[in-house]
């Protein structure tokens, strides 16, 4: 049997109701998870009404609460808009003046939140977890926490506003569709690759959300690929050298 202190704890009332793309996720938890929760989720707070079931923050510390928290209000936001909105495994950037977005697709633990973390302070958070994309094109935002290393045994669940990242309310749309491979050993600039529409289609499929879920998945995606001029592939060294590639792409389509 494990000890009462490695039992979770059990959630107690909602404490936060946080927005992600739309959908409103009310959290449950214990008062003493209360403060941490919105300290961590200052910048996806809101006063309007739920419009999901309550996920809890429970754990066995505060750390391990916040930690399971973040997939479970992704999951919930991801389920309520399955089949609507074509949601990628990806960052999104804004330029904050025009709202021109560039979003940035790869594969979890990859460098999309150390890119968010880089870039965050020329253009404006959107998230650094999932892009949900309307079929306008608008890119909605999920002001989530960014997972840090510390040193602990769990990232720590840090708001965008405490690590200096901007944020914007304008609407924002889709103008840069990324497909971000970081490479260590890669010299010199990014290298940058328009793909074609079907090698595109078949790099960004794998890090969606429900695709198949949608009328016509793979169509959705080509329109969104065609609406920015073509998806590109980059390679990289560091997130800083993609600050002059997210800058030119962003310019070229306000």
């Amino acid at each position: 049997m494990p000890s009462t202190d490695e039992l979770p704890r059990r959630a107690a009332a909602v404490v936060a109701h946080i927005t992600a793309f739309g959908v409103v996720v009310p959290v449950q938890a214990s008062d003493e998870l209360r403060q941490p929760i919105k300290d961590a989720w200052r910048d996806a707070l809101t006063d309007d009404g739920p419009t999901t079931d309550p996920v809890d923050a429970i754990g066995p510390d505060v750390e391990s609460a916040l930690h399971h928290l973040s997939p479970a209000v992704t999951t919930a936001a991801i389920d309520q808009r399955a089949g609507e909105l074509v949601m990628l495994h990806a960052a999104a950037l804004a330029d904050p003046n025009s709202g021109q977005t560039a979003v940035l697709v790869a594969a979890s633990g990859t460098g999309k939140t150390t890119a968010s973390m880089t870039l965050g302070k020329t253009f404006a958070y959107l998230t650094d977890e999932t892009a949900a994309i309307t079929q306008a094109g608008v890119v909605l935002p999920y002001r989530k926490p960014l997972s840090i290393i510390d040193g602990g045994h769990l990232k720590k669940q840090i708001a965008p506003s405490d690590l200096g990242l901007l944020l914007t309310e304008r609407e924002c749309q889709l103008a840069a569709l990324l497909v971000i491979e970081r490479s260590p050993d890669h010299e010199g600039e990014p290298v940058v690759e328009l793909l074609d529409t079907v090698d595109a289609i078949a790099a960004i499929a794998p890090q969606s959300s429900y695709l198949p879920s949608m009328e016509k998945p793979l169509h959705r995606l080509a329109e969104l690929i065609h609406l920015v001029g073509g998806a590109r592939h980059v390679r990289y060294s560091e997130s800083a050298d993609l600050e002059p590639v997210l800058a030119r792409l962003l310019a070229v389509s306000s």
